[in-house]
C-alpha cells in the first residue's frame, strides 16, 4: 500500500514537470474585428534557452465554449490535428505567425458577427498542452474612424506634420487612408499618399499616413483624413490647425471726421495678430525728423496737426512685431473770412413763364451740405431738388412752378460754419405774379365790352328794320347814283308819263336788270315801288 502511494506521487510529479515544460502564450484581453474582414489574433510566447528541456516543436490550439461556463469546449483551430476543428470554423482559421520564432498568432477570415465570444489559446510543448490564455473577440458592423494627431499650435513659417492612424486588424486587406483639404489648401504640402503599418504596441497594429505643409497666417487650415475599408465603407476625422503669427497688415486709421490745421486728430492702429497684440508704439515724422510718442494703446490722439506730417504705429505680440507704412494726414483749412461759402456771381434764379429755376454754387473744404428755403420753409413736394459735386464745389438746383410771390433762399453749412444767400425776394419785378393779376382784370373787362358792342349792333339793326317796314320809299331827284344797280324786274308794269318810263313792281319771281344811270332809288318793299332810270338793260 505504501509503495502504491509512492508510485502515484511519482506519476503526478512527472505530469507536473511535463505541464511545466509547455509555454504559456501572451495575448491581449480584447481583440477588435470588423464583420466581413479578417482579423489576426496576436499571440507570442517566450522561447526556451538553448540546451534546456522543453525545446522542440510547439502546437497551437484555439477553443471556445458554446454555452455557459460549464459547457463543453469546441475547437476552432488545432495545428497538431487540423481535422479536429468544428464545422463553423473549418477553413476560416489558420496560423499567421512563425511558431519557431515565438509568434503563435492566428488568423480568422472572414469574420462573422456571431464570432463575438470568449476564446482560449493553448500551447503544447514536448509533453502535453499547457495553461490556456483567454481573450474576448469583439466583432462590429461599423468600422472605426481614423484619429488625427493633435500637434498643438504652429508658428507661421514652421513645418507642420500631421499623422492619421487607424487600427489595422487584417494586414492582407488594410483600409486606405487619404487626406483632403477642406479649407486653406497649400501647393507646397505633401499628398500623404504613403501609409505604413506600425506596431507601437505588441497586440495592436496601426496604419499610419502623414501630411506635411508650411504654416501660413493667410488661412486657418482644416483637414480631413478618410479611411476607406474593403466593401466601400468610409470613415473620416477632421482637424483644424491653429497657426500663430506676428502682427500683419498693420495700418493707421484716421478716426476723426475732419483734421484742421493746428487741431487734434484721433488715430487708430489696426492689424491682424495671433495671439492678440499686447503693446503699441506711436511716432510721426515732420520735416525729416522722427518724434516718438509716449502712447501704448491701439488709439492715440495727436495734437497740433500740421501739413506734411506722417504718422506710423507698430504692434507687438508674443510672436513678434509689425509696422505700418507712414500715413499722411488730410489737413483741412478754414476758408478765408472774406471768401464766403456761397459763390454770389454764380448763384441766381431764372424765370421762364411760370417756372422758376434756382442754382446755388458752394465752394468749401470740406464739402458743404446745401438746403433750400421757399417763403421761409422747406420746399414742398412740388419742387425738384438736385445736387452735383466735384472736388470741393457743390452745385444745387431748385426747380418748380411759381405760384404768387416767392422768396427763395440758399443755405450751406459744414463743420467750419454756414452761409446763406437770398436768391429771389417776394415782389421782384421779374416775377410773373403781376401778369396773373393783370390778366385776371383785363380779360373780364374785354369780354364784357365785346358783348356790349354786339348787343348795341343788334339793337340798332332791329330798329332800322322797323323803320323800313313803316314807310314807303320816296324818290329824291337830288340824289344821284352813278354806280350800276341790279334790280328785280320781273312782272313789272311799264307806264310812260311826262317823257319817261315809270316801273311799277309787284311781288314776283326775281329777274334782275342793270341800269348805268339812276337818278334816284327807293327801298324795295313787298308793295309797289316807282323808280325812274335811264339806259336800263335786262340781266
Amino acid at each position: 500500500m505504501f509503495l502504491l502511494d509512492i508510485l502515484l506521487l511519482a506519476v503526478a510529479f512527472s505530469r507536473k514537470e511535463a505541464w511545466g515544460s509547455s509555454p504559456v502564450p501572451s495575448i491581449p484581453d480584447r481583440v477588435l474585428a470588423l464583420a466581413g474582414s479578417c482579423v489576426v489574433i496576436p499571440c507570442f510566447y517566450t522561447l526556451p534557452a538553448p540546451g534546456r528541456s522543453g525545446g522542440g516543436s510547439v502546437a497551437v490550439r484555439l477553443r471556445f465554449r458554446r454555452g455557459g461556463r460549464f459547457s463543453l469546449r469546441s475547437t476552432a483551430f488545432n495545428s497538431e490535428n487540423p481535422s479536429h476543428v468544428t464545422r463553423e470554423f473549418f477553413s476560416r482559421t489558420s496560423l499567421s505567425g512563425q511558431i519557431s520564432e515565438g509568434d503563435c498568432s492566428l488568423r480568422l477570415d472572414p469574420v462573422r458577427l456571431e464570432d463575438s465570444r470568449s476564446f482560449e489559446i493553448t500551447l503544447k510543448g514536448p509533453e502535453d498542452w499547457g495553461t490556456p490564455s483567454i481573450f474576448t473577440l469583439e466583432v462590429s458592423e461599423h468600422p472605426e474612424s481614423p484619429v488625427i494627431s493633435s500637434p498643438g499650435s504652429f508658428t507661421e513659417g514652421q513645418l507642420v506634420s500631421l499623422n492619421c492612424t487607424v487600427d489595422s486588424f487584417c494586414p492582407s486587406r488594410p483600409p486606405v487612408l487619404r487626406w483632403h483639404w477642406e479649407r486653406g489648401s497649400q501647393p507646397n504640402s505633401s499628398d500623404g499618399g504613403n501609409q505604413l503599418l506600425l506596431h507601437p504596441e505588441t497586440h495592436r497594429p496601426l496604419l499610419l499616413s502623414s501630411l506635411s505643409f508650411t504654416a501660413s497666417h493667410l488661412v486657418k487650415p482644416r483637414l480631413r483624413c478618410e479611411a476607406t475599408y474593403p466593401g466601400g465603407a468610409i470613415m473620416g476625422a477632421l482637424r483644424e490647425v491653429h497657426i500663430t503669427f506676428a502682427p500683419r497688415e498693420v495700418r493707421v486709421e484716421v478716426q476723426s471726421l475732419a483734421v484742421h490745421e493746428g487741431g487734434s486728430v484721433l488715430l487708430g492702429c489696426v492689424c491682424k495678430a495671433d495671439p492678440p497684440v499686447t503693446a503699441y508704439r506711436w511716432s510721426y515724422m515732420l520735416q525729416g525728423r522722427t518724434v516718438h510718442l509716449d502712447m501704448h494703446t491701439h488709439t492715440a490722439r495727436l495734437r497740433n496737426a500740421t501739413r506734411g506730417m506722417l504718422v506710423r504705429c507698430s504692434a507687438h505680440n508674443l510672436i513678434g512685431r509689425g509696422d505700418s507704412h507712414p500715413t499722411p494726414l488730410d489737413i483741412q483749412c478754414n476758408p478765408p473770412s472774406d471768401k464766403p461759402l456761397i459763390q454770389r456771381p454764380l448763384s441766381s434764379c431764372v424765370l421762364a413763364g411760370f417756372e422758376v429755376t434756382c442754382l446755388c454754387v458752394v465752394d468749401s473744404n470740406p464739402r458743404a451740405a446745401v438746403r433750400w428755403r421757399v417763403n421761409g420753409s422747406a420746399p414742398s413736394g412740388g419742387y425738384n431738388v438736385s445736387v452735383a459735386a466735384d472736388s470741393w464745389a457743390v452745385r444745387a438746383w431748385l426747380r418748380g412752378r411759381m405760384d404768387g410771390q416767392l422768396g427763395v433762399t440758399c443755405l450751406a453749412e459744414n463743420e467750419l460754419g454756414d452761409d446763406s444767400l437770398p436768391l429771389l425776394q417776394p415782389g421782384e419785378v421779374n416775377s410773373p405774379w403781376w401778369l396773373v393779376a393783370v390778366a385776371a382784370v383785363c380779360v373780364p373787362v374785354f369780354t364784357s365790352s365785346l358783348l356790349l358792342l354786339l348787343l348795341l349792333y343788334c339793337c340798332r339793326r332791329k330798329r332800322a328794320r322797323r323803320m323800313l317796314n313803316r314807310y314807303h320809299g320816296a324818290y329824291h331827284r337830288d340824289l344821284a347814283v352813278r354806280t350800276p344797280l341790279y334790280i328785280n324786274c320781273t312782272e313789272v308794269t311799264h307806264v310812260y308819263s311826262n317823257g319817261s318810263y315809270q316801273l311799277v313792281y309787284q311781288n314776283a319771281t326775281p329777274l334782275f336788270v342793270r341800269t348805268n344811270q339812276v337818278t334816284g332809288l327807293a327801298p324795295f318793299f313787298c308793295g309797289a315801288v316807282t323808280i325812274q332810270y335811264d339806259n336800263t338793260e335786262q340781266c
